[in-house]
């Protein structure tokens, strides 16, 4: 019996968090650094871009076929309560942070480095979050993906559909 969550949940907790992390980031580098804000701000945009531009050729085409495959549900699913998925779907959120504020001390540039590659992930979720929930509404199901507590694992998860008033 897995445990799953709708996928558009997923993707707005993670898309809003690491987008959050990147910009506090790239803010936080600014401050810091010394020889003006430039010297961050100019590496996070382009990391930002050229990141978020691969992501989502990769991302983007890995996941509109995953959900214009996606099986029925099966009957024993279990839907993973609001507070935990919060908590979960918050890891890669956590981890940025902590990944930029270690790079703050260490060298303010990587930071924002870092900062760029957490911002474009975030909207890049964000993007596709905004692409499934347009599939749900024109098809009137709601995708389900399997949940799993390793932050870069649920890409390799099982996904569903389900008719859009049902629930596990």
């Amino acid at each position: 019996m897995a445990v799953v969550s709708p996928i558009t949940r997923d993707l707005a907790i993670d898309g809003w968090g690491l987008a959050g992390a990147g910009v506090l980031g790239v803010i936080a580098a600014s401050v810091v650094v010394h020889g003006g804000a430039g010297r961050t701000i100019i590496p996070f945009i382009i990391v930002a871009f050229v990141f978020g531009l691969a992501q989502v050729v990769v991302s983007g085409g890995w996941l509109r076929n995953a959900v214009d495959s996606a099986p029925p549900a099966p009957a024993d699913l279990l839907m993973e309560p609001d507070g935990t998925t919060l908590r979960r779907a918050g890891l890669p959120t956590l981890l940025a942070l902590v990944l930029v504020v270690i790079a703050l001390f260490v060298w303010v540039q990587f930071a924002a480095l870092l900062a760029g590659l957490a911002f474009a992930a975030g909207m890049t979720d964000l993007r596709s979050r905004q692409w499934v929930a347009a599939f749900e509404r024109s098809n009137a199901v709601v995708i389900l993906r399997e949940t799993s507590w390793l932050p870069f694992a649920t890409a390799r998860k099982p996904l569903w559909s389900r008719p859009a008033g049902d629930r596990p």
